[in-house]
């Protein structure tokens, strides 16, 4: 696999580059792949080298009219279906939208089913909460499983801050609707919420089109026809022990970063004949966004002895997703200068005219990537247009990718303690060691054991997804949200016990801490939930 997708991408870089470029390309790159520290999104390695017909491409917003011909509709979404595409949809649009995602839910199970897509693909459906039939779309999953219905769609409700701000409040319709979302969300796991009016702030090109979708986890906003490629960075192959503050090969991460956002510039460039429809090819040549993401957070902190619920894991993760942002605009900003910037910059149709659009991560003071280098890198921007792609970093949660690189997934805490322990600080595994029942107690299922006594330190480094706070869940995610172009998918993982009212809590707590979305799964709401927790 390793071979088709280097060979594939550097037949890209060699046309933009030229051969002896293309060569280096080529060994940086297998060599990142041989080591685990890449890993790329399914579509790139169901498509490359096997399917020259198709993009590499992981979602998309087909450019459909929903209020047109819906078998027309059908035909437009089963050929980016079986390309490898998950897609997102905005039904606001519909006097009848829980009528047409049940038709669109119906057209992915039927193509699920045919035979004709490689890999299981992803759907998101938007409805503003402001819609007069909300609350039929906010319930339109609760009890799917117990009437039998198969389904192939997320769903949120995109929300202002107007309206969040109603809710908090506990006033008008707004309250209403989010309380009936926490009563829904908490009995299935969907809706989630999406903040609308971040979002809009975080496109940077508003003047090319609004975001009118998301990818199906809700990582990046789409404008109508847009797609989006992702690779993963593995962190946890760059931990560096007795590092002072960051445990890190930062010079590694680097070099890796630069490799990655080249590669998925070329993954662009590979796509650009092969989209299902033209005007994905003209958004794309005009933006050509990328998603450089990252998996091995939750690695990377067990490695280091730093508990994923505490102060010091969030900092960590945002030196080091604060730094691949940085890294990964300014090899953007040196392909441009290679390559040619994207259309949305030569023609002044982004906010990177603004300095202060870029310079806003200036803010994170981190000191992997200080204010000063942001500052210097904005300006550069700003007064050259000098950037190849209009977004560079996207989190979505990597649950196909990373498990082959044998990783913990996306921003996400560990869910099971049996495959990564081998990993751990030494010093866990010696404290773990010194009580041999909650060894055995973890071999069997996956968790420490709840009512064993154990030192508090010890317990909170090797919690599980369920055993860690909503609260710790939502610092991360707000944490890490600061550090990227747009979105996060981050999950609030729930126990079984947990109530609608917590769930309505964190939809307003993760509104209050600076998030663009929310999404919860309590454990044993759905029949078949994707891990177990």
């Amino acid at each position: 696999m390793v071979d088709r997708i280097v060979a594939v991408l550097a037949a890209a870089e060699r046309d933009l580059t030229g051969p002896r470029t293309a060569a280096r390309f080529s060994t940086d790159l297998g060599t990142a792949l041989d080591q685990r520290k890449i890993v790329f999104s399914t579509p790139i390695m169901t498509n490359a080298g096997r399917h020259p017909d198709r993009p590499l491409a992981a979602c998309a917003v087909p450019p459909v009219d929903l209020r047109g011909d819906l078998a027309h509709v059908k035909h437009i979404v089963d050929s980016y279906h079986q390309a490898g595409m998950g897609t997102g949809f905005n039904l606001d649009d519909l006097d009848d939208p829980v009528t047409v995602l049940r038709y669109l839910n119906g057209v992915a199970v039927a193509g699920a089913d045919s035979g004709a897509e490689d890999r299981p693909v992803g759907n998101m459906a938007l409805l503003a909460l402001a819609h007069p039939r909300a609350g039929e779309f906010i319930d339109c999953k609760v009890g799917a499983d117990g009437r039998g219905e198969r389904w192939k769609f997320n769903i949120s409700l995109t929300v202002t801050d107007e309206q969040m701000r109603a809710a908090a409040a506990g006033t008008g319709r707004a309250a209403e609707l989010l309380h009936a979302a926490a009563e829904a969300a908490h009995a299935c796991a969907d809706p989630g919420l999406v903040f609308a009016d971040r979002m809009a702030a975080g496109n940077p090109t508003p003047n090319i089109g609004p975001l009118v979708s998301t990818a199906p986890c809700a990582e990046v906003g789409l404008a109508a026809g847009e797609t989006c490629q992702f690779g993963y960075l593995n962190l946890a192959a760059f931990h560096r022990p007795n590092r002072s503050a960051v445990p890190v090969d930062l010079d590694a991460l680097a070099a890796t970063t630069r490799t990655l956002v080249r590669a998925l510039d070329n993954a662009i460039e590979a796509s650009l004949s092969r989209y299902p429809h033209a005007a994905s090819a003209r958004i794309m040549r005009a933006k050509r966004k990328i998603g450089v993401g990252i998996c091995g957070l939750a690695d990377l902190l067990l490695a280091a002895g730093i508990p994923y619920g505490s102060a010091q894991a969030r900092r960590l993760a945002q030196e080091v997703i604060g730094y691949v942002n940085y890294i990964s605009k300014h090899a953007s900003a040196e392909l441009a200068r290679e390559r040619g910037a994207c259309l949305a910059l030569l023609g002044q149709q982004s906010r990177y005219a603004d300095p202060g659009f870029l310079g806003r991560f200036a803010r994170l003071d981190l000191t992997s990537a200080p204010p000063d280098v942001w500052t210097r890198l904005a300006r550069s921007v700003a007064d050259t247009g000098l950037l190849r792609n209009t977004s560079t970093v996207a989190l979505p949660p990597t649950g196909r990718s990373s498990p082959i690189i044998e990783a913990s997934t996306g921003i996400e805490p560990l869910f099971r303690l049996t495959t990564p322990l081998g990993r751990a600080h030494p010093a866990v595994l010696d404290s773990l060691a010194a009580h041999p029942e909650a060894q055995d107690h973890v071999a069997h299922t996956g968790h420490l054991p709840d009512r064993y006594p154990l030192p508090s330190d010890l317990r909170a480094l090797l919690a599980t997804a369920t055993q860690i706070p909503a609260a710790q869940h939502l610092a991360m995610a707000a944490a890490v949200q600061a550090c990227v172009d747009e979105a996060v998918s981050k999950t609030v993982n729930l126990p079984a016990t947990a109530t609608p009212a917590e769930v309505h809590d964190i939809f307003v707590n993760a509104w209050e801490a600076g998030c663009k979305g929310a999404t919860v799964y309590r454990d044993t709401s759905r029949t078949l939930q994707p891990k177990a927790l």
